[in-house]
């Protein structure tokens, strides 16, 4: 019986280049998104966002999922992912903890499968669910204060409706990344901008006018290099490789997060977040990790 290599092993270097490119963009975001929230409400915010991506709608004029599906990522993903995220770092969550806790979307996603379609969860995603849910409650309960309850929960419902939307994307098969996204960008800026002149004022629309160049840039990295670069970047890499190859490094995404945070913005997360954090990461990556048989099988293609 064979032994199977590291997931990475037959990985070339471009690819790995590429998903560094992409762990740093992902990861690096949250701190754009605390820059830009210093000039703009969150729920205008969003709607800007995805504002920004409807160009790319000329280079996909070809509709690639049905409205309905459209419709769902952009209210789940969209609106309901960013909406809450946003509101959560406007509120006092650090950046860098936004990147790991957001991440819970993935045993969510597990546990909303389960009950919506029937998948059997097993023995194994139990139990990294229970060791996520452990962590979070660490963090929960630390004294230190970087985490502030609304913060907490509004990026939990963040990453619960992001993992709603990740039950529709999993009914669509096949379908390229960037191009759902950028259509689901065309329904997802008008109930935003709705939104935010009904809950944060008509006025918010000049705090637009009054944006200096940093805060556009920082618009601008949230949308171009969260969407395009990387959405487009991922997409390429599971099409050339098994998603068991790829996966597992989007876990490093929170890292460079917290890194990034601390380096952009001066945030120092305390014993207690950091000790959370990790065994939140170790709970997602047991939920997320493939049976080592189906791993062995993937290698051997």
């Amino acid at each position: 019986m064979s032994v199977a290599p590291p997931t990475n092993a037959t990985l070339p270097p471009r690819d790995l280049a590429l998903i560094a490119v992409v762990v740093l963009a992902w990861g690096s975001n949250f701190s754009a998104m605390r820059l830009a929230l210093d000039a703009l409400p969150p729920l205008l915010f969003v709607a800007l966002r995805f504002a920004i991506l409807l160009p790319l709608l000329a280079l996909f004029p070809r509709r690639p999922a049905p409205w309905a599906a459209l419709a769902g990522v952009a209210l789940l993903i969209n609106c309901g992912q960013f909406g809450f995220l946003f509101s959560a770092i406007e509120l006092g969550l650090s950046a860098g903890m936004a990147s790991l806790l957001i991440q819970m979307q993935a045993p969510m996603t597990i546990v909303l499968a389960a009950l919506v379609y029937g998948e059997t969860v097993s023995l194994r995603q139990a139990l990294g669910l229970a060791l996520a849910l452990a962590g979070l409650a660490w963090i929960a309960i630390g004294e230190t204060g970087a985490v502030p309850g609304i913060g907490l929960a509004l990026v939990l419902v963040a990453a619960l409706s992001w993992a709603g939307g990740n039950l529709i994307l999993r009914r669509l098969p096949g379908v390229a990344m960037l191009p759902l996204f950028a259509w689901a960008s065309l329904l997802a800026w008008p109930p935003m901008l709705v939104l935010s002149l009904i809950v944060e004022d008509p006025s918010a629309l000049s705090t637009i006018a009054a944006m200096r160049a940093r805060d556009w840039a920082a618009v601008i990295y949230v949308a171009i290099l969260s969407t395009v670069v990387g959405y487009a970047l991922w997409g390429s890499l599971l099409a050339r490789h098994p998603a068991v190859r790829i996966t597992p490094f989007a876990l490093l995404i929170p890292v460079v997060g917290i890194v990034t945070a601390a380096i952009v913005l001066g945030e120092r997360p305390g014993p207690a977040e950091l000790a959370g954090g990790a065994i939140i990461l170790a709970g997602v990556a047991i939920c997320v990790a493939p049976r080592r048989a189906n791993v062995a099988s993937s290698l051997e293609k």
